[in-house]
């Protein structure tokens, strides 16, 4: 069985969900093109094409710090037990990566992660759930997360289920607060035309780093991918980048150099209010992506500091309000703000 997965969006998802297997896989990066094929040893056959960006790495270095699901010395093993390939050729810790080469890896099986799914139903119809997720929870799933997501505990494991249910909006893993989903295609489609109007007005609270002046205002900053990174991100785009823009108030300023602000977004492109403060000097706190660069990052990533001054970022989806689809009447959800933010912002 093969399966060809490229970016993350919604279509790789709907790639892989049909497919009766449990494909315990995950990558955190962006791939030019990755395939999927599970051999009957129980091994799984995984392949990556190289980005310019990684183009004269060691293969070694270029699997740990793109695939970074796995320590380096467990790269390290694979390759030196013969488990990597470059175009088809078994390589050693010697090779160098050049861009679109092929590189080949049978993985031995995968344990689904440990998530939290203590997430509450604040709003439910005939047609609509609301819910307050949890940081730490994806919405939907892939790889290894196959079962370890919000949609999929919804539909199939949650009492009672949900099996209609499917996802309206979405929110980053460590963004805590509202997801809408429908219960009803026609529903579904109507909300989403909302969301891509700009009719849905979207409220989040954040805590940054710094304090912005004015004290309220509005970020109109259009945002893209950022080319060549290590990390796949995104950032101010002033050439190609889509229209984005950013209402935000204070709400109040806190110790520590923290501001709790209100956020309103006008537009709903990916990564935008991290992307819109980071841009004017005050992101996220706990927000490592944007505020580092590829380097810190990934260093980051491969060796955590005990004490972070959040394990997340402080972003959370605080309020809906729509059109309901069915009673046309003005539908207001709000989500109260996650434990672990409240107590940070006590905290500080």
């Amino acid at each position: 069985m093969l399966i060809v997965a490229g970016s993350e969006n919604a279509e790789t998802e709907n790639q892989i969900q049909p497919f009766d297997i449990n494909v315990k896989f995950d990558y955190l990066y962006t791939a030019a093109l990755v395939v999927f094929q599970v051999s009957g040893e129980g091994l799984m056959n995984i392949a990556s094409k190289v980005p310019a960006p990684f183009h004269g790495m060691r293969v070694i270095e270029y699997l740990a710090t793109r695939f970074t699901y796995l320590p380096e010395e467990a790269w390290r093993e694979l390759v030196q037990t013969g488990r990597i390939f470059c175009n088809g050729v078994g390589c050693d810790g010697t090779r160098t990566v050049a861009k679109d080469d092929i590189i080949g890896c049978d993985l031995p099986d995968f344990e689904a992660p440990a998530v939290n799914f203590e997430y509450e139903v604040v709003y439910e119809d005939e047609w609509l759930l609301g819910i307050n997720k949890p940081a730490g929870l994806r919405v939907h799933g892939r790889g290894r997360f196959i079962t370890a997501n919000l949609i999929y505990h919804v539909r199939t494991v949650r009492q009672p289920p949900y099996p209609e249910a499917n996802l309206v909006n979405r929110l980053d893993a460590d963004t805590s607060g509202l997801v809408l989903l429908a219960r009803d295609k026609a529903v579904l489609s109507q909300v989403m035309q909302q969301f891509a109007a700009g009719a849905v007005d979207k409220r989040y609270l954040a805590v940054v780093v710094g304090c912005p002046a004015p004290a309220s205002g509005t970020i109109r900053l259009p945002i893209g991918p950022v080319k060549n990174a290590l990390v796949p991100r995104f950032g101010v785009a002033r050439e190609e980048g889509k229209a984005a823009a950013t209402h935000y108030k204070t709400v109040r300023k806190l110790t520590g150099n923290l501001t709790l602000l209100e956020l309103h977004p006008e537009t709903g492109r990916t990564h935008q209010l991290r992307v819109h403060l980071a841009a004017i000097g005050h992101p996220i706190a706990g927000d490592a992506l944007y505020a580092m660069n590829d380097e810190e990052y990934l260093g980051w990533r491969r060796n955590p500091p005990p004490a972070a001054i959040f394990q997340r970022q402080a972003l959370h989806s605080h309020q809906l309000q729509f059109l309901h689809p069915i009673h046309q009447t003005i539908c207001t959800l709000t989500a109260p703000l996650a434990t672990d933010m409240e107590q940070f912002i006590r905290r500080v």
